[in-house]
């Protein structure tokens, strides 16, 4: 499981077309909390699908000289044998956004789905799926992905699918907790009395009222599998040939960066870091308090 950065139990809130979508997106970014996290987010995703264009160098080219600070043609500075900074940071970005958007993407899918399903039908598939979930819950996460770094390829694809593999039970938890309060809901049983079908229940009427939750967790993860691999790459596990955030620290520290005061290696990849896991906090808290208003609105 990635670090547990708190995915929120959050107050639902159904939005039923375009334009209630397009409506609920402008009032959460009238909210300071969410906006200026969304901003950052942003911003980082810029900088991470324009990165192989601004880069001004090949991240491999070690033509220049050891240790440059910060100069006007390498503004960055260059590191122990000679890459550009600049271009190992804007490249890296992309990386590491990358592979936190596909341990997203697994981990919100299973999670969810896990979580539905989970918490709609009950019974002998609830026992199943969460004693399964219970199993994976108990396992030491961080050895256990340590374990399956040494022993698989190391490449960025193994790494997202440990991740994303080992991730989504947490999540699972709290989509079935939310679908066990919803399924008790009038309007649930109004559809029930309706005629409609348990899978359109979930996907029509349930699902839609989970979205800001998912949105949430969805973007915790994003961070929480960039501060894995980052993680694993200190501990010179993963693909260190990748040109990512993580192994920017780990060549930083393997080559005494600190002794020879380069700064300017160690600082943007640890404090982007810090910054995207500020912004996905604030991201996520100002999201909820917008849903909390809202929700107390339509009532």
């Amino acid at each position: 499981m990635l670090p547990e950065v708190g995915p929120l139990e959050t107050k639902t809130l159904k939005t039923k077309s375009t334009t209630g979508e397009v409506s609920f997106l402008r009032g959460a970014l009238g909210n300071k909390k969410f906006f200026s996290g969304f901003i950052i987010l942003l911003a980082f995703t810029t900088i991470g699908i324009i990165g192989p264009f601004i880069a001004p160098y090949n991240p491999y080219n070690t033509s220049f000289p050891s240790w440059l600070p910060p100069t006007s043609a390498h503004l960055m500075g260059t590191d122990y044998i000679g890459h550009d900074v600049f271009t190992w940071f804007v490249i890296g970005t992309g990386t590491s956004l990358f592979v936190g958007a596909a341990v997203s993407l697994i981990t919100t899918f299973l999670g969810t789905a896990a979580g539905l399903v989970s918490g709609y039908y009950s019974g002998m598939v609830d026992n199943i799926l969460m004693r399964t979930v219970d199993v994976l819950l108990i396992m030491p996460t961080f050895p256990l992905l340590v374990i399956l770094a040494v022993y698989l390829p190391p490449t960025n694809t193994t790494t997202i699918i440990i991740l994303g593999v080992l991730s989504w039970p947490f999540m699972s938890r709290v989509i079935r907790s939310q679908v066990l309060t919803l399924k008790e809901r009038p309007f649930i049983s109004a559809a029930k009395l309706s005629g409609y079908s348990g899978k359109k229940i979930l996907f029509s009427e349930i699902f839609p009222h989970l979205l800001p939750l998912i949105v949430i967790n969805a973007v915790y993860i994003v961070v929480g599998a960039i501060v894995a691999q980052a993680g694993l790459a200190f501990f010179g596990l993963g693909n260190l040939a990748s040109v990512n955030w993580g192994t920017s620290l780990y060549w930083a520290q393997s080559s005494d960066a600190i002794i020879y005061n380069a700064w300017w290696w160690i600082i943007p990849p640890g404090l982007s870091i810090a910054i995207i896991g500020i912004a996905a906090n604030l991201f996520g808290s100002g999201l909820n308090e917008y849903v909390g208003q809202r929700s107390g609105e339509v009532r």
